[in-house]
């Protein structure tokens, strides 16, 4: 299940996360959590969804259906995100989530300023299973602190892929902080080009491998692979989903 913005260029958010399911053979749900009016390369506006409409969503597919895996992305702050974990986790006790940050449009428009990110963060790091964010975002949720010293830190209450794709030092090159270690996971081609939508289809294709029984590092390798393929689908910002 993706719980995600819906994005009309299906470059990110549920569309996107759908495409990517289905090249993993996974059946996917689509939980919208906001409207935006968007390209690849502009963002406009969007309008938020509540957590009572998101819920509503999800509702009648638990009751329906075991999903196994979530991908939660672009959400209406901690209090909504925080109300849709714990509905998830009533229901479901054993569902593995991921959650992807979204902080920042690619095209730049800010969705949220959460200053002292781990202090409201920490209730979400007990529950989910992974968080993966960017380096700036890492950077940016830290406070004072060093974006590797934070993802350590945040370790300590769940795994997190620490994405290099706007490192200076270690481009292209992802690090997952586990409790105890970190594990490099460094590119395979040379170059890339851009994508709108690239951190979604990353954090999708590592809960569609959960989804298959794969542990957390084989799956972040492998939708490390995924996303480096999706990137090189074209030269231009809208990919194609192809494994």
């Amino acid at each position: 299940m993706s719980i995600a913005g819906f994005d009309p260029t299906a470059g990110a958010g549920v569309l996107a996360d759908i495409k990517c399911f289905e090249q993993h053979e996974v059946y996917g749900f689509g939980i919208c959590t906001a409207l935006t009016v968007q390209t690849d390369s502009d963002f406009l506006k969007n309008e938020w969804l509540s957590a009572t409409q998101i819920i509503e969503q999800i509702a009648p597919l638990l009751s329906r259906f075991k999903v196994t895996a979530v991908k939660i992305g672009l959400i209406k702050g901690i209090a909504v995100l925080l109300e849709v974990i714990a509905y998830l986790k009533q229901h479901q006790p054993d569902i593995i989530i991921v959650m992807d940050p979204v902080l920042k449009a690619s095209a730049g428009y800010e969705f949220h300023d959460w200053e002292d990110g781990f202090k409201q963060l920490l209730p979400v790091l007990k529950q989910i299973d992974l968080i993966t964010p960017n380096y700036p975002e890492m950077t940016a949720l830290g406070g004072k602190d060093e974006a590797f010293t934070t993802a350590k830190a945040w370790s300590s209450y769940c795994p997190v892929l620490l994405k290099g794709g706007h490192m200076e030092n270690h481009r292209g090159t992802d690090f997952l902080f586990v409790m105890g270690g970190i594990h490099e996971l460094k590119p395979k081609v040379d170059h890339v080009y851009q994508k709108h939508g690239s951190g979604c289809v990353l954090s999708a294709s590592i809960i569609a491998s959960m989804a298959h029984g794969n542990d957390l590092l084989a799956a972040c390798k492998i939708a490390k692979r995924d996303t480096e393929q999706f990137l090189n689908s074209n030269e231009t910002l809208l990919g194609y989903h192809k494994l």
